[in-house]
């Protein structure tokens, strides 16, 4: 009895002019965004692997200098643009592409996207991420609202009951009979997002599509929430009315209010310093070291002392190597201690504010659904952090090696040392390891978990709802 609810429900809801043409152009919307998305990511791709190759070229026909010299000459290296990003762009408009690496300073990224957009981003970017968590779910209000309390309201609920008909076998027969018109829907669109994925990562290995799996898993519980939830609403409310009613009121604040909210809640409560202070207290540990005793130059006096005494000799021009790269080699060292520590601060508050916002999906259920699509996407802030430690790391190792040059190959007080084309080829292109795909399950888990939780008290809810109904009442 249950599947031929469904199926007289699903036969319903096709000829639903409603339906059909909501249904047309959500699909139309959901398309056309990830053509857009997928021209923008590459196009992002190109330009990166153009600007890389200049990079290249610029650093190793620098000419002749002194190896630190070339420390400050710098070089750029550039984000990769995720294959999925097309799907849901996350925060990459909103942080930077390119890091420039120098010696003594560890550089936040720069050349936001959202810098180069028109005043028309504040209304928000169209992306298929966005349709499937906004206008689907105003979909299937608008379809679910009077799957009972319309019957209800015509008298056919009751006709439906005295045959005997079971109150759970016909809400959920009516459930299972929507969701099968909603995935009708979205099926033409998975098909096309399956081709533009393979179309632009021919080369990427399964764990793209574990990501994708990912993708599907939380957007399919998402959108049984909402149809569940819509289903609920109708079986307990007297009229059509009054469930749209709710429902809307649901709808605005779970994909409208909810969002604004968490974000100012978990800046009040998880605050992050503001740029100026930041880089004024980092400056500060530059100057004095982490642990605030005695200035740089006392530190160098004893580094110094130590060194001379190391080694036996009683002044620095009698050291076997160049002291100054000696003194650049610790003064990095130095640094990157307290690099590590405000930047490392920093970064564990974002994800921290990331990890409230997706618990945050307990109130709302969108919440938990953008941090696990962004994860999954590789669009969230953890791979962005991933990026801005590896691009570190490569700034580090790059000059070690320009200091190693100076100490070793430069002599003892030579102050007119340079190097050439020979050692600028010793450093190595810029090569970002991608996260892995257990990782990018393990951010999104919780948020998994949480529109798990939602399914489960939305399918009891259900059930109750079908308890309380009666011939009589009906």
């Amino acid at each position: 009895m249950m599947f031929t609810i469904a199926r007289k429900e699903f036969v319903e809801a096709l000829r639903d002019g409603r339906f059909r043409v909501g249904g047309v152009l959500v699909l139309v919307l959901l398309v056309v965004a990830g053509l857009l998305a997928r021209q923008q990511v590459d196009r992002a791709r190109v330009e990166r692997d153009a600007a890389t190759s200049l990079e290249r070229e610029n650093w190793l026909e620098q000419g002749d200098k002194n190896s630190h010299s070339a420390g400050h000459y710098g070089v750029n290296v550039f984000k990769p643009t995720s294959p999925l990003a097309f799907f849901d762009r996350g925060i990459e408009p909103f942080v930077g592409t390119a890091v420039f690496l120098e010696a003594h300073r560890q550089n936040q990224s720069a050349f936001l996207p959202a810098q180069d957009a028109t005043s028309m981003r504040r209304f928000g970017e169209l992306s298929a991420a966005l349709a499937l968590q906004m206008l689907v779910p105003l979909l299937i209000v608008l379809l679910a609202f009077g799957a009972l309390a319309g019957e209800r309201e015509s008298g056919t609920l009751r006709q439906v009951l005295s045959l005997g008909v079971q109150p759970r076998t016909l809400v959920f027969g009516k459930t299972l009979g929507l969701a099968l018109g909603v995935a009708t829907l979205l099926a033409p669109a998975a098909a096309a997002f399956a081709f533009l994925l393979v179309s632009s990562a021919p080369g990427e290995t399964s764990g793209m599509w574990m990501r994708a799996a990912g993708l599907i898993l939380v957007y399919g519980l998402y959108l049984a929430v909402l149809l569940v939830v819509s289903v609920t609403v109708s079986a307990v409310a007297r009229n059509a009315r009054t469930a749209l009613t709710v429902l809307l009121a649901f709808w605005a604040f779970n994909c409208i209010l909810a969002p604004r909210l968490a974000s100012d809640l978990v800046h009040r409560f998880l605050p992050t310093p503001k740029l100026a202070d930041f880089d004024a207290a980092m400056q500060k540990d530059l100057q004095e070291g982490l642990d605030g005793h005695g200035a740089r130059s006392v530190q160098l006096d004893n580094f110094v002392a130590r060194t001379l005494n190391e080694h036996g000799v009683s002044r620095v021009e009698e050291l076997p190597f160049n002291f100054q790269g000696h003194v650049m080699l610790e003064s990095e060292r130095m640094a990157g201690e307290v690099f590590d520590h405000h930047f490392g601060k920093l970064w564990d508050r974002i994800e921290a504010q990331d990890r409230a916002v997706g618990w945050a999906g307990i109130v709302a259920p969108m919440l938990a659904l953008r941090s696990a699509s962004t994860a999954f996407a590789g669009t969230d802030f953890g791979h962005h952090r991933h990026f801005a430690r590896a691009a570190e790391d490569h700034r580090r190792e790059f000059v070690r090696l320009l200091n190693e040059d100076l100490k070793f190959n430069a002599r003892p007080g030579d102050h007119g040392y340079t190097a050439g084309r020979e050692l600028w080829e010793k450093l190595p292109v810029f090569a970002l390891t991608p996260v892995t795909v257990g990782t990018a399950w393990g951010r999104a888990g919780s948020s998994a978990l949480v529109l798990g939780v939602w399914l489960l008290a939305g399918l009891g809810f259900l059930a109750l709802s079908a308890e309380g109904i009666r011939v009589g009442d009906a």
